[in-house]
């Protein structure tokens, strides 16, 4: 009678999983899609994150619905692409986040893909390597540009700058500042690799990753959870950092001009090593959106300085679009197709202007 009771009990807790699960999951598709948008990334030899290799898989949220695809070395393209470039052809390796990879649109609509588009238009053959990964920050887009990005053999280097990557730099302790500059603080940056991969081995969870919208909402409630409020908390109980331009006091304006100095030190490590292999630098400032007519840099210039880098910023040429949706408004905030249009030729037309995919002097930038 006993084990009957059990039985019985177990049944019922089962069914009620079940009857959530699918509740739950019909309540999300029929009344609040959520964006789904799975993330392959994996384990590089070099420590961090980086693209999973010959992908084929579909963004879907209630704004559209895009395909992306990586080819053998995990870069968002349709064609493989050797260390060596053409003859007359000119190189620009892309370093950036999601943004960057194009979330949002397809991949002939990326800025990156029209901004390649306006400047053979203008007489520049030109080709895109685009080594961005979703989730990286300035120092993860440091070590790749070291480890993979020169091989490349830029005569640019794109650097897409976004907000989040003041505190993506922190997080990832991959760098801490030091007499005004970098020295590395840790060797690997890795977080949930290694649990994602093992799930993906698994028919039933890839499944979930790419079809459903409750697994979706779980899975970006727990990612915010763990990045804003318990990663912060373990990195403050832990070596809180041997850095002395650390702020001891945990203020909100101390915490942001630490991140502010941390970023502009990698960024400057960066136009260091582009400079020492005569490759010039752009940064693109991808501002923040405020409203269809208002936008934010976020971009660390200390006042009205630039640092002496080139940045190209598409505030201006937002604000002239009379209210176009230039930015997803229901599926994190990428850029629209038409937004990637403008920010693309944008960057054709600087890098044109500047001389940009001329051999950078290689003292100059010091």
């Amino acid at each position: 009678m006993t084990t009957r009771k059990y039985g019985w009990l177990a049944g019922k807790i089962v069914f009620a999983i079940v009857y959530f699960v699918f509740a739950g999951e019909l309540f999300l598709r029929v009344f609040a899609p959520e964006p789904i948008l799975p993330r392959y990334v994996c384990a590089t030899p070099y420590g961090i994150r980086g693209n999973e290799a010959n992908r084929n898989y579909w963004h879907t949220t209630p704004e559209y619905r895009i395909n992306i695809r990586t080819n053998s070395a995990g870069i968002r393209a349709d064609k493989e692409i050797s260390y060596e470039k053409c003859s007359g052809v000119k190189r620009i390796v892309l370093l950036g986040d999601s943004f960057g990879m194009g979330y949002g649109v397809d991949l002939e609509d990326t800025f990156s893909s029209q901004m390649e588009k306006a400047l053979h238009a203008a007489g520049w053959p030109c080709e895109v390597v685009n080594l961005s990964v979703s989730g990286h920050g300035t120092a993860e887009q440091l070590i790749t540009l070291r480890e993979q990005g020169f091989k490349y053999q830029p005569d640019l280097v794109l650097v897409a700058w976004h907000g989040s990557d003041l505190q993506d730099n922190v997080r990832a302790n991959l760098y801490r500042l030091e007499d005004g500059g970098v020295v590395q603080a840790s060797k690997t940056y890795l977080p949930g690799v290694k649990t994602r991969e093992l799930l993906f081995q698994f028919a039933v969870y890839r499944w979930m990753a790419e079809y459903s919208h409750m697994y979706s909402c779980l899975r970006e409630n727990a990612a915010h959870l763990i990045k804003y409020t318990v990663l912060p908390a373990i990195r403050s109980l832990s070596n809180a950092d041997d850095s002395e331009e650390e702020p001891s006091e945990d203020t909100q304006e101390q915490r942001v001009a630490y991140y502010e100095k941390l970023s502009l030190a990698l960024i400057r490590e960066i136009d260091k090593e582009c400079s020492a292999h005569r490759s010039n630098l752009l940064i693109l400032d991808i501002p923040v959106k405020l409203g269809r007519m208002e936008f934010m840099s976020t971009f660390p210039t200390e006042g009205d300085r630039s640092h002496g880098f080139k940045i190209f910023c598409p505030i201006d040429i937002f604000k002239k679009q009379n209210g176009k949706k230039l930015y997803w408004e229901e599926s994190q905030g990428h850029f629209t197709p038409f937004g990637c249009c403008l920010v693309g030729e944008g960057l054709a037309a600087m890098i044109i202007e500047s001389g940009l995919l001329e051999k950078r002097d290689c003292q100059s930038g010091e």
